[in-house]
């Protein structure tokens, strides 16, 4: 059986030449364009969620949705959760049905809709305007669900193995930069006197909507997708054409094209492809609970204040000016960028479980700090203790997104086998959607009825979480997804194709004749 240590570094590829990089490929370059193209869902997602909290400093917004209520506002933000709790499972059953891509076409028309009919609140003083506004977040929320619960798996299914990490640890950071142009347009947009101020923002997002849907098109198709549909010469021709650099004999293609064949093929004689099977599985039951740790660390670790109520929060320690508000806003963004940055340069040089436990002790010590100053501020009104809660916030931003940036959105999908990919991130999805209405309908309430003190909740939160990691996340570094299998069933879905014959380039002399009729392009067997 195959070694479990990443065996894949060792066999001849066009990528692992002495001193070729990737951007001398050109079919890693196509395929890492494409794969942009999936990035830009995660930015649109990221500067749609930014809006709303943004809005709350424009008295134009206020004014244009008749002045809505703290819980009004709350539930803004819990409507396009409760649409996404809706659609997740059908994105799901879309991605195994129709394939990854179609899901990413629905989101991209979704958001269309969306922009158009919210922009079109408050144009007129008639009633209703507020219902425009919200009919418009839930649809918007039933794209992104799509989006979001199939991007991580596209993103662990096309890159080429030894690129997969960091492309899929780049993905979150694109939420940060999707928050941060939509920070900075409200900021720049807040010195309009009226309406057009957030409206301009809004409107914007046409533009990400419209990309996505033409450009999708040319995403390739997951090669384990095609795989498991019996379209192996589709599977192994996007293999040599974007792994392989064009060569139907690269040694790397064939080993990977092998060793999906077979774990496929092990999971579908274990027939892992229902629930119920799912979840008659120890190795399964450990993938969920990990899938459940991760989204209720993503939820619940305290983020989601700052994130929607971080207007709030600066009006607790004095800071109302609307300029400001959004000035501190949009710095914070490009501060919560570095840190998703930095969190993909370190999660290629260190060991998963070492940066998970790592950050998120270090975010429970942040958590504390800020909760006392927030305390000390309430209670004195001291300057100096509001200066220094604003700058624990942002190193509580910081914390998370080292972690979340590289990791949240990719270390459950690599932990999932194939054939409960999208099933488990539909679960995600779901109960990313769950906490996330409450995040947004209860916070707000929260904050105006016991202030400082809703803290302490995130702080014995995050603790839980802690423990939860030590004892339930694996390591995977180095790993393939078809090895990472073998570290959750053991042998019984392990690959077994030999790397030695492919480091050698001798995979026929091994009896591997299949792999070496489909590197002569012969038809493949069914």
């Amino acid at each position: 059986m195959a070694a479990l240590r990443g065996q894949y570094r060792h066999i001849p590829n066009a990528l692992h030449k002495p001193g070729v990089r990737w951007w001398e490929i050109r079919g890693l370059v196509k395929l890492n364009f494409f794969i942009s193209v999936v990035f830009v869902g995660q930015a649109f997602n990221g500067f749609d969620d930014g809006l709303i909290g943004s809005f709350q400093a424009y008295p134009s917004w206020h004014r244009a949705l008749g002045y809505p209520s703290s819980s009004a506002i709350g539930l803004l933000n819990a409507a396009a959760y409760i649409a996404g709790l809706l659609t997740a499972p059908v994105a799901g059953y879309v991605a195994d049905r129709w394939g990854r891509r179609w899901c990413v076409r629905y989101s991209a028309i979704a958001g269309l809709v969306a922009t158009a009919i919210g922009a079109c609140a408050g144009i007129d003083d008639a009633s209703g305007q507020y219902a425009f506004f919200i009919v418009s977040r839930i649809i918007f929320g039933s794209g992104l669900a799509f989006c979001v619960v199939i991007s991580p798996i596209l993103l662990q299914e096309l890159p080429h193995p030894s690129q997969r990490v960091i492309i899929a640890g780049l993905f979150n950071t694109n939420y940060a930069v999707g928050n941060f142009i939509a920070a900075w347009l409200c900021f720049g947009c807040s010195y309009i006197k009226n309406d057009w101020s957030w409206r301009t923002v809004y409107i914007i997002q046409i533009i990400p909507a419209l990309y996505l849907l033409l450009a999708i098109h040319f995403v390739p198709e997951s090669p384990r997708w095609l795989m498991s549909k019996g379209r192996e010469a589709e599977a192994l021709d996007f293999l040599v054409k974007y792994h392989g650099d064009g060569n139907p004999k690269d040694e790397l293609v064939l080993f990977e094209f092998g060793e999906m064949k077979e774990t496929l093929q092990k999971e579908k004689d274990l027939r892992q492809d229902t629930w119920r099977e799912i979840v008659s599985r120890p190795g399964n039951r450990h993938r969920l609970y990990i899938v459940l740790l991760i989204v209720s660390c993503q939820n619940l670790s305290g983020t989601a204040i700052i994130q929607y109520y971080y207007t709030h929060i600066l009006k607790l320690v004095g800071i109302t000016d609307t300029q400001q508000v959004t000035g501190l806003n949009a710095g914070l963004t490009f501060w919560v960028w570095l840190a998703a940055i930095l969190g993909v340069y370190i999660v290629s040089r260190v060991k998963r479980r070492t940066l998970l436990l790592g950050a998120w002790s270090a975010l429970i010590v942040v958590n504390v700090a800020f909760t006392v100053t927030a305390a000390e501020y309430t209670r004195t009104g001291s300057a100096a203790a509001g200066r220094a809660n604003i700058a624990l916030l942002w190193l509580y931003d910081g914390a998370f997104f080292i972690v979340c940036g590289p990791l949240f959105f990719s270390y459950q999908a690599e932990c999932l086998s194939y054939s409960m990919r999208a099933k488990g991130m539909m679960l995600w999805g779901m109960v990313n959607k769950l906490i996330s209405i409450f995040n947004a309908y209860v916070n707000s309430i929260a904050l105006d009825e016991i202030g400082w003190k809703y803290y302490l909740v995130y702080t014995c939160i995050l603790s839980i979480q802690l423990v939860g990691m030590y004892f339930l996340c694996v390591e995977t570094s180095g790993l393939t997804l078809e090895e990472i299998s073998a570290v959750f069933d053991g042998p019984a879905t392990a690959p077994t194709v030999d790397a030695g014959p492919f480091e050698a380039g001798l995979h026929e002399k091994k009896g591997d004749t299949h792999l070496a009729r489909a590197a002569d392009g012969d038809t493949l067997e069914k």
